[in-house]
């Protein structure tokens, strides 16, 4: 199937759908989140005050899940109208037939300058420091075919390694590498942030590689989907969740430290204040 991607400032979706019946009241919608990246999602929900459509035209259901296959699991169940993926798992699952449509960008990963890159540590005391050196050791990411099995195997491949014979590879969630990894259950975690500080404050890890090591280009960290039905049946409550989308990533990136505050009061994310308001 074609899957078509339509970035939040397009609100206005396909005309042909302006022609379905309106409903009688706030349209709900059920979207299933991940744990990490997804900052203005989270604030909606949060501060649904930063959002003025929110509640007239639509209202919003927020469930967290560990991974893009979960997720997935519970969309196809019928149970989520809504949620977020990775770039790659949505190319899967569209080569798999699974209808959706991508119509926001929610985080990139970019190479250079001063931003974030997702980030693979191991222990200073005796760990990988490289690429070169993971043969037989192994990776923990967050799912299979998901963005961070792509780069990982993409590091281990330019490295001249067999990225599925010479490196072994298990799932975690991200909370969990930080424990995984200073137990020597793993050679190699998966870190995002805030898990990132936090696991650097606490000392003993170097960098091996990070998501840009074997991609060095722009690309879409994360997106977000709608069911291709919902949108159908709903094409005003889909433009106006789309717009506060846009409002509520300004009001994120001109207000930070009072919206992480919110995430943390709300419990979106629970790292300590220490860290995460200074990220």
């Amino acid at each position: 199937m074609r899957v078509r991607i339509l970035f939040a400032v397009l609100a206005v979706l396909a005309t042909a759908y302006t022609t379905a019946a309106a409903p009688a009241g706030p349209v709900e919608i059920r979207i299933g989140h991940g744990l990490a990246a997804e900052e203005q999602l989270y604030l909606m929900g949060a501060r649904p005050d930063v959002t003025p459509n929110q509640g007239r035209a639509y209202t919003l259901r927020l469930t967290a899940f560990r991974a893009n296959a979960d997720r997935l699991a519970a969309y196809e169940a019928g149970q989520l109208d809504a949620g977020t993926i990775a770039a790659p798992t949505a190319l899967f699952a569209a080569e798999q037939g699974m209808p959706m449509k991508l119509v926001a960008s929610i985080a990139r990963e970019v190479p250079g300058g001063n931003w974030f890159n997702t980030t693979y540590m191991a222990l200073a005391d005796g760990g990988p420091r490289a690429p070169r050196d993971l043969r037989g050791k192994t990776i923990a990411i967050v799912d299979f075919k998901s963005a961070t099995d792509l780069w990982a195997r993409a590091a281990v491949a330019g490295a001249g390694l067999d990225a599925s014979r010479d490196v072994n590879y298990v799932i975690l969630p991200f909370p969990a590498m930080g424990e995984a990894l200073r137990t020597r259950r793993i050679d190699v975690g998966t870190f995002v942030q805030p898990f990132y500080t936090m696991e650097r404050g606490r000392g003993g890890l170097v960098e091996v590689f990070n998501a840009k090591t074997g991609v060095p280009f722009d690309e879409e960290l994360l997106l977000l989907f709608l069911r291709p039905e919902f949108v159908q049946r709903n094409p005003a409550a889909v433009r106006a969740f789309l717009r506060d989308f846009v409002a509520a990533t300004r009001w994120y990136l001109a207000n930070p430290r009072e919206a992480r505050q919110a995430l943390i009061d709300r419990r979106f994310v629970l790292a300590p204040p220490a860290v995460y308001l200074e990220l």
